[in-house]
């Protein structure tokens, strides 16, 4: 009796004869990979030269595409760019024209309230020798000194603000007590709440706010400056910019990065006064206290009067 399924063993055999073809070539190849025949290098050599130019060909027009459109995204920028600069150059022009309006405008206030000019001071810049920071004290030492006209107490300033004044001088040297030592009280003011304030250095990144009304609001980050009182340092030199803590403390971060300094300008020909000490007493100066009589014949301060002085 025929059986009605197909027989397999015809349907596999073409099948096998593939597989076995395709084994084959491939071990052929991988033996011809590994001779190196003479021939083989000649053709692939050939082929190489053969496909370069049509390579080149296909490549430069997409390079050059490439570039076409680098060209369009550069252009699209320069305009944004241009329309920005545009801009900003207009918004300059026009704060510019105020600020001559109102150089003018405070010249002609000067003028009506017969304001005395700004002294033009005379500057000597030396070069720092040392570095700052010591066991005892924060000062550095630069190359110019008495033959140079440097003397005690005279401002130290660099191209960011103040560094501190001349504590120490030699012949052809100097030493500067820096703003940060624990030694150093500058008299300042808040450029933005117009507070006045001493700071004092910690030893330290920082300074501490000394004498501060306790009616003034400080503002984060506002300015601040020597305000000039006592007559020991001119007026309007940035000394930094004020900080406020995690406990809510204020302090003051010097303008100044004290570990960087190489140059020192020394103020030589601000007139200090040589008797403020006897006239300032303390910060805001206090009116000084009236006599008067305790007991019989004897005043405030423990001295004894006639009695024709007491009788008015």
């Amino acid at each position: 009796m025929v059986s009605g399924k197909p027989s397999n063993s015809k349907s596999l055999k073409p099948r096998n004869n593939f597989n076995i073809i395709m084994i084959l070539l491939c071990l052929f190849l991988v033996f011809l990979g590994k001779f190196d025949l003479i021939a083989i290098r000649n053709i692939k050599a050939f082929l190489s030269d053969f496909l370069a130019p049509i390579i080149f060909i296909f490549n430069k027009p997409v390079n050059e595409i490439a570039e076409v459109l680098d060209g369009v995204k550069s252009v699209s920028s320069l305009r944004d760019e241009n329309i920005r600069m545009k801009s900003e150059v207009r918004s300059l022009k026009i704060w510019k024209s105020k600020k001559e309006n109102l150089e003018f405008e405070l010249l002609e206030l000067k003028e009506l309230l017969k304001v005395i000019p700004d002294n033009t001071f005379d500057i000597i810049t030396g070069r720092v020798m040392t570095s700052p920071g010591g066991v005892f004290s924060n000062t550095v030492l630069i190359n110019v000194g008495k033959k140079d006209g440097i003397s005690v107490g005279q401002t130290a300033i660099s191209s960011y603000g103040l560094v501190g004044y001349v504590v120490n001088v030699g012949l052809s040297t100097s030493r500067i007590l820096l703003l940060i030592d624990i030694n150093s009280m500058i008299p300042v003011y808040f450029t933005d709440s117009n507070w006045p304030a001493v700071v004092q250095g910690i030893n330290g990144k920082f300074l501490k706010i000394k004498f501060l009304s306790n009616e003034a609001n400080p503002i984060e980050g506002e300015h601040i400056q020597t305000s000039g009182h006592g007559g020991m340092l001119p007026s309007g030199i940035s000394v930094g910019n004020l900080i406020k803590s995690y406990s809510g403390s204020y302090y003051v971060k010097p303008s100044v990065n004290f570990q960087r300094l190489t140059y020192v300008s020394i103020i030589k020909n601000f007139n200090q006064k040589q008797d403020v000490t006897k006239k300032f007493n303390g910060y805001a100066p206090l009116q000084m206290p009236k006599d008067s009589l305790g007991f019989k014949g004897i005043n405030s301060s423990g001295t004894r009067v006639k009695e024709s002085e007491t009788v008015q």
